[in-house]
Order: structure tokens, then sequence, then C-alpha cells
């Protein structure tokens, strides 16, 4: 992995080309205390990915900087100039520590080697780098002198002190550079001098060195027994100096079993100063460093590359990186002759360009016609670059090749390659993944925003990044990179290296974006003497005799040539399969030299072939037709399913075959030889057997996938498992490639053949759930969203010649419809279960959807009844709460936040819906704001605003202001806030501590007479552009007023068109996201919604539509507008064509906001917020196609319309207990009803009765041996009735029993299991109540005031009842309430802050456990926790109960509770499965849990919200607003996981109890 071999002598060009000027003469800026060097410990160097650390410490009068240093000259200073950019030390960080050892001060000094070695420690403890998060990379220390005595020290040290375990045993490694281990002589002389000396006193570190003194020989003594395990590397001097041998090699050789020695050739001083890089003493310990770094690899490092690779393929999947880069790099490589290209890097521009500070350009544009080896330039740069230990990231674009020829592409592949080499950078993208974050893999923006400025950019790094991207010109939308690489910071180490052929297009957005570039334009001569390096190396088998011959041919076809290189390959081919002169210098005679006229000559020469001609002609078709280049193996089976033509050695003969026009790369994948070849065969004459014509060649290959597809291999199975786990089955090697790209080509045939209609519509009623498994396998659905494209293309441009009739074209309609929901709403499962498809998810589909009534025929399949939806809707959930008011909304990356009337503002996670965080402002939140880089939230009132962590949850500033707030908004670096308020200004304040910076005024302007102030009156409405530094404020019946933020001033005024001032009212405005679509949108109260131009107040379109709020997407292509009766339509942000409308039948929409990935978005009205995904954003998310080959006769399509089932509020379930005859369950309603419904249909039976009305009901128990329902409302009121039923159709209710009220909050109604007791349990005492003679019996004052605490019947003990409360149990009676545990109850084993998240307790079916599950809490900094006692611990004489089973880890996966069933305790997960985990047996823990199948997020939005229960009959029922939702069968799908297995786990929620809807209580 990180293995080169280093030259023996050698130094490397880079350092030859360092010392060719190098003078010895130091900087007159330096002063001497600059040239010693710093004290401490100072970071020298720091690679992209430190693996490795060596620490440099001087000796007695030594710096840190001098003693490693020949010269002043920074150049000699070997440590820093010379290691980083030697091969072998790309993984090294270095670090020099200086301390005070100048015994030439006049001061004395009681400092001894101790105390030098404690610092060193302290040094190395304290740094971030060496001992920060995480860290554990192995150390070298290096010593010169007594600085080997000081690393000896700080080893021992480390050992011995328990402040310092973790250091101890990272030391690998000691190297000792003339090191006095037994004192030296010289050091007793120097003791007597400074003792003698007036003017100089002693220092006690001096005393350390003499011979044999007693500080050393116990540190000799002690490093004896301590070194075991640590490479030992003694190096001695031999030359004398005026003193003769400063330290002999007796002294400097420890004489320990596995010490290294040898020898320099230098005095005492210059063992550690060197000439230059090919200095031999430099070699010597430079090799000894690298035989360090070799055993630290085979040992240290090895253990970690798994974990890497591991690391790296996850990335792979979320970034979609389908293979490594690798390929790309060594296929260029592999062409380039040695010596050639370095006329670029040896050039002075190219130096510059590398080297460059900070104001020189960062930007390097390389240009050159067609052929003349760009590619391979780029190639030899990035190894160039590498070479020189520099981190180089590289792409190469290739037109034609779908996954290389787009800039999200190029976007997704440069973040990997940074990760591969930046564990920073790696692990910040792997907290993405693992956050579940989506990434819109099509918008470059949105990647650039939510990886590269939020995240990789803000990653330190210490050393230049280079990004090499070659034939931008082939990438199609390469417009798009501009504006991203102009908004790179200017401090931040990256460098852009870019080739592409002469582009006034390129060139003109260099300009345009004010992008500093050098520029270097590839001459005739530069390619000339690489072509002739190329011949050389390549034409010892041409027909000549001598080598003078051969040099006079090399110099015809270099004549010829005219610097294509191209060309000269091509030929060259041509003259190795001749074997005269005279065919020589025909062919050289007869080929053209326009590259034309050569392709056009060797297709002849194909058609000379006939038994080839075919073969020929589809392998060239496979090639410059496919979306991305096929394997050998998968075109040798697209052959035989094309041409029935089977080439066993087609890894071989490809090139020969197709004279050369194709070769197989070294990945073993077949290329075209250049892209002129494929602009060639499409334009060529028509009359040619090879002439291609688009649409006729991929219809041709559209056919043979689709005939792949409709095959046996494909069939999907009709039988049903009981596991989900994997098929095992040898497919074809053409299967990815058809499953993947099939309508790639699809979309690119003719539009009128039947064939392709019916071979399309036979394989999605028959294969498509086995194509649809394919396709998850590989981690990525954007296949079917991109078929489903595609498959509408198809269709649409069939409409334009024949009417969209037959039930062939409405099924596949119905499929293009079913395949984007499919992914929207079980997307997530697939790709965690992909055969899940084939058996769970079809009956979770609406029944007149396609999937659903073409695969629902299996035996025992899942069954979903009760839920009235019959069509797909938009609405994937809804979450808030009736009791407040949402008043704001905001959404950054995979986390939206709600603000609310009630003060609150919470925190979503945008995948799962789960409530992580929740902060208190104080006020209704108005307004929030979320920072686009970091973690920041604002949250305004009218008045005030906080700054949150959203992250940690902290408060980190709170700001004031005079008047109300109008709007917020950060700057793009995030360092600044902006507010503007009523009064008519705008403050700003520096986010880091909260000053107010600036401030400004705006107004209204008389326009015509550029008067301020004009009218003075507030503003209604404003928003901020931080990217076009915009701010746009309206006022009442007056035009929109724009202004600059940068200098403050008054930009212009929009008018309205055809309307006079005043004018109408503005409900809203806002700017576009996307700051190269410079657009702002207002929407008026007559109506209309208008679309200008901010900066030159022109109108671009208008539309009417009744908006009262207006959402931009963050691509900029959308535009959401939602009115005032509850309707959201979707438009085009630029023309205002309507593209969709969402038909909701709730009111009041008071704000939208869509997600990151252009996806998604959200709207707030009333209590709740809705999230919505139709599927017209899916099929919209597309930054362009990477094909070069465009749809053909494509017409626009249709605005679509989506429709939500409206449901009656007032009957919204909020409670529900199960029967006994588990056909039935009773629920109570928002409404204050009772009503019973069937598990078998999920319908209504009957309602029994009321409370009061419109109270809702908010606890439900029954009772079987007594036929007992008791149910209490909100209000206090209680009731316990008979139920009496002969059938779940017959059911009759009796008179009350008990009916009553109490003045509390009720939390737990628990009926008896006799049936002659009810306990209502408040926060403030228990009652309990006799339904013999409806009599209080007993009230039971809590000892605290609870917050967590459950009463459960002993199912042991009918007589018995059990209360945990405060981490611990306590058993009463039934008849009294009368305790009879001991004083202090049954000690649990866990503490009362864990027991104040508890969220279920229940006892196992057959009574032998009690399993207790606490969800945890992110504001109390509680961890969910899942613990199981077995019941026979709960005894009257016990003082604790030891727990049996301990899963914590499954816990943090546990979204909600659902009971027992059987053996099984049975639970959903944060990602939408219902699990099992088996408790029959408490002796053993289990090392896996079942997964059994997957409800919609729809029916499990937020964990407040579950009203949830399993049967004894292994049904799943869920309450969904007005509805019973039951799954059957579900429970008998089972798929094992381990428990060790990564799960999605979001924080602990901060709702500590189920919202209203639960029959357990709010804990």
């Amino acid at each position: 992995m990180f293995r080169a071999e280093p030259s023996a002598r050698k130094s490397s060009t880079l350092l030859d080309r360092r010392f060719s000027g190098l003078s010895i003469i130091r900087s007159g800026s330096e002063s001497a205390e600059e040239v010693r060097g710093p004290l401490g410990l100072t970071l020298l160097h720091c690679p992209f990915e430190p693996l490795i650390d060596f620490i440099f410490v001087h000796g007695l009068r030594g710096g840190s900087r001098k003693t490693w240093s020949k010269s002043a000259n920074i150049e000699h200073f070997w440590p820093q100039q010379w290691l980083p950019a030697e091969t072998r030390f790309k993984h090294v960080r270095i670090h020099s520590f200086g301390y005070n050892s100048d015994w030439g001060q006049r001061k004395g000094s009681a400092l001894t080697v101790h105390d030098f070695g404690q610092a060193l420690l302290g040094e190395i403890h304290n740094s971030p780098q060496l001992c920060g998060s995480g860290a554990e990379t192995p150390i070298v220390l290096i010593g010169h002198s007594m600085g080997g005595i000081v690393i000896k020290k700080t080893f021992l040290l480390a050992r011995q002190d328990p402040n310092y375990r973790n250091l101890k045993n990272r030391f690998h490694s000691m190297f000792f550079l003339a090191t006095p281990h037994r004192g030296a002589d010289s050091a007793q002389l120097l003791t007597n001098m400074l003792m003698l000396s007036a003017s100089h006193s002693s220092k006690a570190y001096v005393g350390d060195l003499v011979r044999n003194s007693g500080a050393n020989q116990a540190i000799n003594d002690e490093f004896r027994h301590a070194y075991v395990g640590t490479q030992l590397w003694s190096f001695f001097e031999t030359f004398e100096s005026k003193l003769g041998l400063i330290v002999d090699k007796d002294s400097a050789v420890l004489g320990l079993p596995g010490e290294r020695v040898q020898l320099l050739n230098a005095d005492h001083r210059h063992v550690c100063k060197f000439d230059d890089p090919s200095d031999n003493n430099y070699c010597t310990i430079r090799n000894a460093f690298i035989s360090t770094i070799d055993s630290i690899e085979k040992t240290w490092i090895s253990t970690h590359k798994d974990e890497h690779r591991g690391q790296m393929r996850i990335l792979s999947q979320y970034l979609g990186i389908p293979e490594k880069p690798e390929a790309d790099l060594t296929s260029v490589i592999e062409k380039k002759v040695e010596g050639s290209c370095q006329w670029l890097t040896n050039s002075d521009s190219f130096q510059q360009w590398r080297e460059g500070s900070s104001t020189e350009p960062k930007h390097y544009w390389l240009s050159g016609e067609p052929a003349t080896g760009k590619s391979t330039i780029a190639g030899h740069v990035t190894k160039y670059l590498q070479d020189c230990n520099s981190e180089c990231m590289y792409f190469f674009f290739k037109d034609g090749d779908s996954t290389k020829s787009t800039v999200p592409e190029l976007l997704c592949s440069l973040a990997w390659q940074m990760a591969s080499v930046n564990t920073d950078i790696r692990q910040v993208l792997l907290e993405m993944e693992n956050e579940g974050e989506s990434i819109d893999r099509n918008d470059p923006r949105s990647i650039w925003r939510t990886i590269f400025v939020s995240r990789v950019f803000q990653v330190e790094l210490r050393q230049p990044c280079y990004w090499i991207i070659d034939a931008l010109d082939e990438c199609s939308s390469h417009n798009i990179l501009f504006p991203l690489l102009a908004k790179i910071d200017k401090q931040y180490p990256l460098r852009v290296f870019i080739t592409s052929r002469p582009s006034f297009s390129i060139e003109r957005l260099f300009s345009q974006e004010k992008v500093p570039k050098i520029t270097t334009t590839i001459t005739r001569e530069n390619s000339l003497g690489d072509i002739k390096l190329f011949l050389d190396t390549n034409s010892r088998y041409l027909p000549v005799d001598d080598e003078p011959e051969r040099e006079e041919l090399v110099q015809q076809v270099l004549d010829k040539a005219n610097g294509n290189f191209l060309w000269a390959s091509l030929v060259l081919n041509e003259l190795e399969t001749i074997h005269s002169k005279q065919q020589v210098h025909e062919v050289l005679k007869a080929v053209p030299e326009e590259m034309d006229g050569l392709y056009s000559r060797i297709l002849q020469s194909i058609e000379a072939v006939p038994r080839n001609k075919d073969i020929a002609k589809a392998i060239l078709k496979w090639t410059v037709c496919a979306v991305r280049p096929l394997t050998v193996e998968e075109l040798k089976e697209a052959l035989i399913l094309d041409v029935e033509e089977t080439l066993p050695r087609l890894e071989k003969t490809a090139g020969s075959i197709c004279g050369h026009l194709v070769y197989v790369d070294n990945q073993l994948r077949v290329q075209v030889a250049h892209q002129t070849v494929r602009a060639f065969l499409f334009r060529h004459n028509a009359s040619s057997e090879f002439a291609f014509e688009k649409q006729r060649e991929h219809t041709r290959l559209s056919e043979v996938c689709l005939k792949y597809l409709c095959g046996d291999e494909m069939k999907t199975s009709r039988y049903r498992r009981g596991s989900a786990s994997s098929r095992s089955t040898n497919r074809s090697a053409f299967a990815d490639y058809a499953t993947e790209h099939f309508s790639e080509h699809l979309a690119r045939s003719t539009s009128s053949s039947d064939n392709q209609l019916l071979a399309l519509h036979s394989f999605l009623q028959t294969n498509s759930l086995t194509w649809i498994e394919i396709i998850a396998r590989g981690r990525d659905l954007n296949p079917l969203t991109q078929a489903a494209k595609n498959m509408k293309a198809f269709l649409e441009r069939r409409a334009k010649y024949s009417p969209p009739l037959g039930k062939d074209i409405q099924d596949i309609s119905a499929w293009i419809r079913d395949l984007i929901q499919l992914v929207a709403r079980f997307g997530k499962a697939i790709l965690a279960s992909p055969f899940a498809i084939h058996f769970l998810v079809a009956p979770l589909c609406p029944p007149e959807s396609i999937l659903a009534s073409t695969f629902k025929d299996y035996p025992r399949a899942l069954r979903m009844v009760g839920f009235s939806q019959k069509e797909w809707d938009d609405q994937l959930c809804c979450i808030g709460s009736p009791e407040t008011q949402a008043l704001s909304v905001a959404c950054r990356d995979n986390r939206f936040a709600i603000g609310a009337s009630d003060g609150i503002a919470r925190i979503y996670h945008a995948t799962t819906f789960q409530e992580e965080r929740k902060f208190t402002h104080g006020e209704p939140v108005r307004s929030l704001e979320f920072g686009s880089i970091n973690t920041y939230l604002a949250t305004a009132g009218r008045r005030k605003i906080n700054i949150w962590n959203s992250g940690s949850g902290a408060l980190l500033r709170t700001l004031n202001t005079k008047d109300p707030i109008l709007t917020l908004g950060f700057s793009m670096d995030n360092n600044t806030l902006m507010a503007a308020t009523q009064a008519n200004s705008i403050s700003f304040w520096k986010v880091a501590d909260g000053t107010e910076i600036d401030t400004c005024q705006f107004s209204d302007v008389d326009h015509e007479q550029r008067a301020e102030d004009f009218y003075r009156r507030s503003p209604t409405h404003a928003a901020f552009s931080s990217e076009l530094n915009l701010f746009a404020v309206t006022y009442r019946q007056r035009p929109v007023s724009v202004w600059d933020l940068e200098d403050s001033t008054f930009v212009g005024q929009f008018y309205k068109s055809a309307t006079t001032y005043p004018g109408p009212l503005v409900f809203t405005l806002i700017f576009n996201s996307n700051p190269e679509i410079c657009l702002t949108a207002v929407a008026y109260d007559d109506g209309d919604v208008v679309v200008f131009d901010p900066w030159t107040q022109k109108q671009q379109a208008s539309v009417e539509v009744d908006a009262v709020t207006l959402a931009s997407s963050p691509d900029g292509t959308v535009l959401a507008a939602g009115d005032g009766v509850g309707i959201i339509t979707l438009f085009e942000f630029e023309t205002l064509k309507m593209l969709y409308r969402v038909n909701s039948f709730e009111q009041n929409i008071r704000s939208i906001v869509f997600n990151s990935n252009n996806l998604r978005f959200f709207d707030i009205r009333g209590g709740y917020c809705n999230i919505w995904e139709p599927p017209v954003l899916v099929r919209r998310v597309d930054s362009g196609d990477s094909s070069s080959i465009g749809l053909s006769e494509e017409v626009p399509s249709g605005p679509q319309l989506g429709t939500v089932r409206a449901y009656d509020d007032d009957r919204a379930i909020t409670a529900m207990v199960a029967h006994r005859d588990d056909e039935t369950v009773f629920c109570g309603r928002e409404d204050g009803s009772v009503a019973i419904y069937s598990t078998t249909t999920g319908k209504m039976i009957k309602e029994l009765f009321g409370h009061t009305k419109y109270v809702a009901v908010l606890l439900i128990d029954y009772n079987s041996s007594g036929n007992l329902l008791a149910s209490i409302d909100r209000s206090g009121h209680f009731l316990v009735r008979t139920v009496a039923n002969t059938s779940p159709q017959s059911v009759s209710i009796g008179a009350p029993i008990l009916d009553q009220k109490v003045s509390s909050v009720v939390s737990q109604l628990l009926l008896s299991p006799g049936g002659k007791r009810l306990l209502v349990s408040m926060a403030q005492s228990d009652q309990l109540w006799s339904l013999e003679d409806a009599a209080l019996l007993c009230t039971r004052p809590a000892n605290t005031s609870r917050n967590s605490w459950r009463w459960l019947a002993d199912p042991l003990h009918p007589d018995k009842i059990l209360l945990i409360e405060e981490g611990c149990a306590r058993i009463f009676d039934w008849e009294n309430l009368n305790e009879l545990s001991k004083t202090g109850g049954i000690d649990l084993g866990f503490d009362s802050s864990s027991n104040s998240a508890l969220t279920s307790l229940s006892f196992s079916p057959r009574g032998h456990c009690l399993c207790i599950f606490s969800a945890g809490s992110s504001t109390l900094n509680l961890a969910p926790n899942l613990r199981i006692w077995p019941t026979t611990a709960f005894t009257t004489l016990a003082g604790a109960a030891k727990c049996a089973l301990t899963y914590d880890k499954l816990a943090r996966n546990i979204k909600g509770v659902m009971g027992h069933y059987r053996s099984l305790w049975v639970f959903i997960s944060y990602d939408g499965w219902v699990c099992s985990l088996n408790i029959n047996d408490l002796r053993k823990k289990e090392q896996h849990y079942i997964k059994h199948f997957f409800v919609p997020f729809r029916f499990h939005s937020a964990a407040g919200d579950l009203t949830m229960a399993v049967t004894a009959r292994g049904s799943v029922v869920l309450t969904h607003m007005d509805e019973v939702v039951v799954f059957q069968n579900g429970l008998d799908f089972e798929e094992e996981v381990d428990m060790e297995k990564g799960f999605i786990s979001p924080k602990p929620s901060s709702r500590l109890g189920l919202k209203r809807g639960s029959s357990a209580p709010a804990v």
C-alpha cells in the first residue's frame, strides 16, 4: 500500500532541483534565534494521512533547527526539507523538539536530563497531532548527542507514570546519533571550565554527561530492562574534532541485544549535518529510517489496512465509485515512454504552479489538439507529483463513458480519493454515511456544498493538494465546474491542473469566473520529441537491416505524423505487420496524413476480410455505443446474444480484428483507441458498411439487453421463502451491464419499433423483481430512477407518432410511476435487504399500483389491511403536535428543524424523522436558519436571536435587537450572522464572539427622484442572498427594493409589469438558491407570482397561482408555491412552467423548505410538518446526460397532479389495546369515542361509547377475565365498562361500572388480573379503586415527584403488583396496595437516571422474564438500554435482582416496542424494520436478532406518535391517523442479523414520553 523501494544513494530529481541554486549564506531576514530554532515541540511536516511520527531532539548547545542544518539556509534543514520529499516518507509526520541546553549562557541552570525528558514527554502528551482524538501512530525518536539521553529518559518516564500509559507502547524505534550513553570526557572538561569561569555559572545537565555519572548510570540501568520490544539504532562518529573524538564508540553504543550499530564518516558535530541529499552519511541515516518504516508497515500499519479497505468500500458505495481510479491512471501510464512529457514538468511555469505561494495562480491549463498526448501528459503529471510525495487526485473525463463524463462524477471521485489518503476527511464522510445523509449524485452544487464546502474544506491541510483533471472538453457540462472552483478560499492549499482541446468556451469561463491560471499549449515541437521517444522504443521489429535504416524509417514516420501521437501509433502497428522494405515504402506513400483518411483506410482493410467483418462491426458498435466500457467477458456474452459468435480469446484478438481502433486495457476493458474514432464512425460515409447511425445502433443494443432481461437467468422466484437470505445464482457476465444500462439504449433508440415495446413490457411483467434485486445489491438505486426517466422519454417520443393506447403502454406508464415511488418509499429497505423485493414490498404498495397487482399472488404472502389508500400519494409522513403551532422550518444536509409557538425548536433526522434535539428559545420561534458550512442553527423570535451548535445542543450566543426581526441570514463563510428589522436596519454580528461588527440602514426609495425615506413606514417582507450579496425588501403597496450588502448601496427597484403604484401587496419574496440562476421570485395578493433579475430588475416570467409562501430548491431549478387552501404547486423557476401540483385538504401553509438533495420538501401548517416527495422531483434530479448521444425526438410532458387522502382529525386514534380473541382491538379516539376494529380487515366494527365530546381518550386497558374495558380522557374522566361479544362482529357494551374523574394528569390505567381492582397512577399519587362497589380503596402518595415509573401485574402471583421506579422494583398487594417488599425495594442494578428514560416494561407471555427498555435521552445524555430479568428474582424477601441479559447495543437501534409474540420480544427499528429478539432462554445471550419486514415511514414517522401492538396470532397492528393498519404474516419472514453489525442509530430522543395515542404510560 505504501511501499516503493528507495535507491541506495541517489537523491530525487526534486531534491536535485532544490539544491541547484543553494546558497550557504544565511538570509539576512532571519535572526540567530530563528536559525537556532524554536523551543518546545514544533511540527515540521504533516502529510495528508500521517501514519508514523518522527521526533528529532538536539543535543548540548544545539537547536531544534540548527543541529540538523549544515548552514543557516533553510534548505539545509533536512528533516523538514529533504525527508518529506523521499518516497518512503509519504506518511511520516515530522517534529522537532527544542530545549535550552546552551551552556554558554552566563546564568546557571538547575535543569537536568530528567527535566528535559519530562518536558518532551509533556509536549508529546499535549500535542493535538500526537495525542489528539484517536491518535495511535507509532513514534520514532531521534536524538543527537545529549538528545539521545533525553529521549531515553522520556521513554522511561512514559512507562513509569500512569498518566502516560497511552504513550508507553507507541514508542517503536529510537535512533542515537553520537550519544554519550556512558558519558564523555569532554563533559568533565566543560564542567571544570564552568566552575572556574567568573562569567559563567554551572549547568546541572552538563554534569549528567560526565563519564559514569550517577544520573546516566541510573538511566542505563532502567533502560536495559525496559527497552524490550523497541528497535534501537546507534551511530558513532569516526572523525576527530579539535578536541578528538567527543563520544567514542564504547560510549556511543549501548551494547544491548537487538541493537543495530553503524558508523558515520563525520565528526561529532557533523553526524547530523549534510551537504546535500547525495551525502553518504545522509543516505545511511535515511536508509535506516526506511528500514524502520518498513518494519512499522509490516506490524503496526498492516493491522489497520483491513479497516481502511472496509471504510473505503463503504464510501465507494456511498459516493457511487464503481471502480478504483487507479485503473484509469495505470491505463494511461502504461502507454507512456520513459523520458517523455518531461518538457512540461521541467518547465518554469509548471514549477511555479507546483511550488507557488498563495498569491500565484493555482490553476494550470494545458491545451492541445486531438491526439497530441494530453491524457498521457496528465498521467505523467500525476505520477510526477506522487513521486514528490504530494497528495494528488485525478480524473480522466471520457466522452461516451457515462461513469466518467459529468461534473458530479468528477467531484465524487475526488472526494473519495481525498478520503482515501486523509484520515480526517475519511471520518467526516463516514459520519455522513452513518447518519444516513443522502447525496444527490446528479447535482454538482449539492455535492460541492454538502461534501466539499461543509466538510472536506473544513479539514485543515498542512500540505498542498493537487487535482489533475484530464479532457475537460469531453465533459458536456464543464461550465458548471468553474463557478465552484472560483469559490475556493485562496488560502486553501489546493492546486488544479486541467487539460483540454483548445476551447474558447473554457477560456471564457476562466475569465468570466475570474479564475487566475497559467496557460500552456502543446506545440508541434513538444509533441515531436515525445513521439520520437515513442517510435524509438517501439520500432524494434520493423523490417530493416541496421540501425541507420531504422532511424531513417522512424524519421519518415515522424515527419508525416505532424505531431499526432495516434497517427504515429496506428501507422507503426501497420508497419509491424509487413515483411519487406518495398511494402514499407508503399504503406508510407499510401497512408493519408489526416486521421479521417487513416481511419477509412483501416476500415477498408477490415472489410477485405469477410469472415471477420460482422464480428468487427459488432465489436466497434458495442465499444463506441456502450454507456461505459465493457469488460472482455461482458463483450463476449454480448456478442453471443448479438451476432451469435463465441470468441474465446477476445482479449488478445479484439485489437487486430478491428484494425487497432480498439484495445483492451490493463483492467480487461475494451476501449476505443481515441475519442476521434467514435466521432469518425458516426459521421462516416453512409455507403460504408461501417457507417454507424445512432438510433439504429442503440436500438439494436437495447434489443440485446432486453433479450437477456427476458431470459431464464432473470426469472423471478414464485416460491415463498421463510428466510430473506440471498439466493446463490450464477448469472452471465453481461447481467450487470444489461440491468443497469438497458434503459439508456432504449431512450436513444428509434421510437417506432414495436418489438422493443413488447420486449420491455414482457420484461417488466415477468422478471422485473429480479432486476430490482440485482440493482439493489449494487448498493445504488439510481439506475431504477434513471430507467423510469428513460422509459418515460421512450413513451413520450412514441406518442408523437401513435396514440398512447393499449395495455402495454398503460402498464409501462404505471411501472414508471411505481419505480419512482419504490425508490422514494422503500429504497432504504431494499438496499438493506435486496431479496425483500420479492415478497415484502409489493404487499405494502397501494392495491391499484402495478407492483401490487402484478406480484400479489404469492402463497401466505405478507398482507397489509386497513389502510384505505388505493393509489400512490406524495406524502412521506407527517410529524408534529396539535397542542402547539409550527411557525418556521429549515433544512440543511440530513437535518431539519421546526420552530414552534411554545418557544421550542426541534431538530429531526431527515431520513428517519426521529427527533434528535430540542432547543428552548424562550419566545415563539418565528425564524430558523442553518449555517451552510458548520453546525450553526440560528433561532429568532420577535426581538431575540439565539445561535446554537445543532450537533451538541449548546447555546453559543444570545443576540438582542431593539426592533422586530424580519429575516435572518448567514454569510457565505458562516462567520457573520445578518438580521433585518422592521426599523429599516440590518445588523451584522460576528458569530465567533457575538460582537456587533456593523449596521446599515435601508429604506424605500422614490426611484425617479432617487430620494431615500420617501415613504416612511416599516417594511413588510425581506430576504437575503449571501451568494449574490444582495438584500431585497418590500413595503406595503410599493415595488421591491434591492440593495447591495457589500457596500450598502441601492441597486434598483422592481415594478410589476402593467402595475400602477400604489400596487398589489407582496405576500412573500425569495432569491433563487443557485447564484448561477440570478433570479428573485415575488408573490402578490392579486394572485401573481413573478420572477425577475435582481440586478437589472427585468421581469422574466409570471404565473397566476395565489401563493402565500415560496421556496426554491437548492439547485435553483424548482419553485414551490403554497396557497391559502393547502395546495402546493411546483414550477420551473426560470420559466414558471407548471411541473406538479399537490392537493392537500389541510389549509394555512406557513412555510415551505426543500431538503439539500432537491428530492423532498417540507411544509408547516397548524401544528404539523408534512414531508413530501413527489415523483416529479426524483425524475428532475439530473444535471445533464453523461452520454454524448442525446435523446432523439424529445417531446415535453405536461404537469402532473398528486392528491393526499383526506382524514377526519376528530376521529384520529389516540390509544389502543388488543382484545383477548386477537381478532379485534379497542381504540380510543380524538373525539372522545371508543370503538372496536377488526384485525382481519382493519375496519371499524362498531363505535362502543364516548367520553366527553371532543375530549380525546388518553389511555385504555382491557381485562380478559372479566371482559372489562377501562378508558380515561385528557380531562381525567375515566370509565370502566363490561364488553360482551359472541363473535368479532357482534359486540355489546354494558353500563359503566365505574365513572369517576381525577384532577391530575393520569399516566397509567391498570386493571387487576381478577378484574376486581383498577389502579389509576399519576405523578403525585396512585389511586386504587374497587370495581365491586365503585369505591376508592386507597391513595398512595408518591415518594418523590416521579418522572418515569410503571406498574405491572405479577404474572406468577395474580394477587401482587410491581412498581418499577427510581432504579428499583417494589411489590404491593392488589387488595389494598400494601407494600410487601423490603424497605427500599429490590435494587435492579441501574441508577435512577437511567430509570428516568423508561419506555417499555413488559413480562413475557409465559411470565418467566421482565423486559425493560429505556430509550435514552439526548437532553440528559442517557444512552438507550435493554435489560432482561428473571421473574423469579422479584420476591418479597429479595433486596436486589440480578439482570440476566443486557442488549445495550441493540437498544440503540430500537425505535419502539410492539410487545411479545410467543418467545419473541418484538420491536420496530429506526430504519423501519419490524424485528424480534428471542428471549426464551435466559441462560445465554443471543448473538443475532431477527429482521422480519419493513413498515413504511408514514406509519411510524416519529417515536412520540407510535401506537402499535403485536397480537397473539402474530399480526402487527399500528394506528395511522383515523385508521388501524394491520400487517399479517409478516413475522413468518425471518432474516438473522448479527448484533455486532452497524445500525442506523440516530441520537436518543429527547422526548421522554409517548405522545397522544398510546396505552403505555408517558414516562
